[in-house]
């Protein structure tokens, strides 16, 4: 019996992995393995990953512009403004700012809510992040803080890669059980020093979003849908390339051809004459005016028609759309219809308003309560966190409606009173209201009395 030669067993191997592989993603993993059940192995077809991390959606939010515009546009409209923190319930915003609220505002500046601002944008690309606090104690960052300290000396926003869990919580008494109690940090290296490797206490870090494997994170749902967009990007630019390169096909007739005589016409061995013409393609490549001289030969362009992207391209779009949440023509820009557009841009403000109230609201208030916690910030037991509503009117809007009042007041009048007032009508355009307005058309008509009266004759002349 004849022995298989090492192509057979090499290709036997790649076969039996491949086999491996696929069994694993179908048997292990099937619910990431796709929904067709008569496929399970699908996905490895498609070139999916099986399982992605933050590593990988860092490196699809640095490389991928429609994730990075996703994210971007979640980020730029939730952080539109900042927010502010008061002391008591919502409804006590409008009394006077307290003591309280003016010390809190030494560290609560623009500065801090940009470090904020900046790690929730690294929790939207990678599930979670944290903020990395240098508080002012004198102590070592794995020792905890023992709530008297100074102040804070920086803020730092860390991406999800840096931090693993080296310790848990052991103590079933505690409430935080089960939870990290110290974080592995790996500091990046700076001017030209390699990275270093810290452990820090969780009295000193403030994590953003859900660290637990079973988390799902903002980028997840679309990434097979970014896969498929890279993809048609890839190829067709790869299509258009090999086009624009020219590559050339010469062909022979097989009854004049000469190899030898042909290798010795350039002064070289037979073996040599596939690089000739490599030289003479990219010579023809390279300059405008080049002209190619051929003896019994065709020579002809390999060319083959690029499909049109657009309808593939466009279909993951949506799907990547969908799977953000963000309508397509706010992902991407308004291409067609400023009704809708402006559809979209009323939803998008609208889901990003309730992010606000749902999610960060809540994160920002257990952030103010863990700097309370460790001393940075004077403890108070009712604050709450406060910010605008993006779901408000534009000024335009609101001209708009006060105008609109007006002509209801100008059609009112002529069959009986006016409908508002002019206060309301101020305070609809986006303007305090004043005391001495008169509601329209309700004087007591003195003015208008003395005006008609005549002034009575003197008798005396």
């Amino acid at each position: 019996m004849a022995r298989p030669d090492s192509l057979t067993l090499a290709v036997n191997h790649a076969l039996r992995d491949n086999a491996i592989a696929r069994a694993r993603m179908g048997l292990l993993n099937p619910g990431r393995a796709g929904l067709d059940n008569k496929r399970p192995q699908a996905w490895c077809e498609y070139g999916w990953p099986e399982i992605i991390g933050p590593q990988d959606f860092l490196g699809l939010y640095r490389r991928g512009g429609v994730a990075n515009g996703a994210v971007t546009k979640i980020i730029g409209a939730c952080w539109r403004t900042n927010p502010w923190v008061i002391q008591g319930e919502p409804q006590d915003e409008s009394r006077e700012e307290t003591p309280w609220e003016r010390r809190i505002k030494v560290l609560l500046t623009p500065r801090f809510w940009a470090a904020v601002a900046e790690a929730d944008r690294r929790r939207l690309v990678c599930r979670y992040s944290a903020l990395v606090l240098r508080v002012r104690d004198s102590k070592d960052w794995d020792q905890p803080v023992d709530g008297r300290a100074k102040g804070l000396v920086e803020i730092r926003p860390v991406w999800a890669t840096a931090l693993t869990v080296a310790e848990y919580d052991n103590d079933e008494r505690s409430e935080t059980y089960g939870e990290p109690l110290v974080w592995q940090y790996t500091e990046a290296g700076q001017g030209g020093k390699g990275a270093v490797q810290r452990r820090i206490h969780r009295d000193r870090v403030f994590i953003l979003g859900d660290w637990r494997d079973d988390a799902i994170g903002f980028l997840e749902p679309a990434y097979n849908a970014f896969v498929n967009l890279e993809k048609i990007e890839g190829g067709s630019g790869e299509s258009f390339l090999k086009n624009a390169a020219r590559q050339l096909s010469i062909n022979f007739q097989a009854e004049d051809l000469d190899f030898t005589n042909l290798a010795g016409m350039y002064g070289v061995d037979a073996g040599k004459l596939q690089d000739k013409f490599n030289e003479v393609a990219v010579e023809m490549n390279r300059g405008n005016d080049t002209v190619l001289v051929t003896q019994g030969a065709t020579t002809t362009p390999l060319v083959t028609a690029v499909a049109d992207p657009e309808p593939s391209y466009r279909v993951n779009l949506q799907t990547a759309a969908a799977g953000v949440d963000i309508p397509t023509k706010i992902l991407v820009g308004m291409q067609t219809g400023e009704r809708a557009s402006s559809e979209d841009q009323k939803y998008h403000n609208a889901r990003c308003q309730s992010r606000r109230e749902r999610e960060l609201v809540h994160e920002i208030g257990d952030l103010v309560a863990h700097l309370m916690r460790i001393g940075v910030l004077d403890r108070q037991e009712q604050y709450t966190p406060m910010w605008d509503d993006l779901t408000d009117a534009t000024q335009a809007d609101r001209l708009a409606n006060a105008k609109t009042m007006s002509e209801i007041n100008s059609v009112a009048l002529a069959i009986g009173e006016p409908v508002f007032d002019g206060n309301e009508i101020r305070t609809t355009a986006g303007f305090e209201p004043v005391d001495d307005i008169e509601p329209m058309g309700e004087g007591d008509g003195t003015e208008d009395e003395d005006d008609d009266e005549t002034t009575p004759t003197d008798p005396a002349g």
